[in-house]
């Protein structure tokens, strides 16, 4: 399956995916209310998928316009400025606010962020940040850095060099404390590396 919205099957895939890294199984309208990072999640996933699909049905620009008015909406209530094509499936943003992402960073799937994170740049570039990461609150991670697969990040770490896989950093700037991974602060219900979600929406 690829790494990012391609076109309506893979739409549904992150959608899924989505849900499911929510300990959701289906989408439910109160969710607007109840939920609003994932209501933010799923809009998010709405413009990808339209630019995707907009170059091949350039009649859909007014749609995709719209959507991405409604996401830009939706961004400045919940304060997550989090851009399109950053994060790969999976995606679960632990609660809504103050969340900075820079459009060229790149996020593998099944992410888990919390609030008061940036992910941003310096002179040399941005990160790219592998799956299966787990981003504690108040996080900083900038500059043309590495972060490997199953990594988790702690609460207030600023990471500013590569990170191997497998492995708990937290400090600044922030060192490898343990091996244990992403798997030991991991949500008990989150889907696992080698979890294949389907069918779900």
């Amino acid at each position: 399956m690829s790494d990012h919205i391609v076109d309506r099957v893979t739409y549904e895939d992150f959608l899924a995916s989505d849900l499911a890294a929510h300990n959701e199984n289906r989408w439910r309208a109160i969710y607007r209310v109840k939920k609003p990072a994932l209501y933010f999640q799923r809009l998010l996933r709405r413009v990808e998928y339209l630019e995707a699909v907009v170059k091949k049905q350039p009649w859909r620009r007014t749609e995709l316009a719209y959507a991405r008015y409604r996401l830009l909406r939706v961004s400045v209530r919940t304060g997550l400025s989090v851009p399109a094509g950053v994060f790969g499936k999976g995606l679960s943003i632990a609660h809504y606010g103050s969340i900075v992402v820079n459009s060229k960073a790149r996020v593998g799937s099944f992410c888990r962020i919390h609030s008061s994170t940036n992910i941003g740049a310096d002179l040399k570039g941005v990160p790219v940040i592998g799956n299966h990461v787990y981003i504690g609150p108040g996080a900083v991670i900038y500059g043309a850095i590495k972060v490997g697969n199953n990594v988790a990040i702690g609460a207030n770490a600023v990471v500013n060099r590569d990170v191997p896989d497998g492995v708990v950093v937290a400090g600044a700037p922030a060192r490898i404390i343990n091996e244990a991974g992403s798997a030991s602060i991991m949500p008990t219900w989150y889907p696992s590396a080698d979890r294949q979600i389907s069918g779900r929406r």
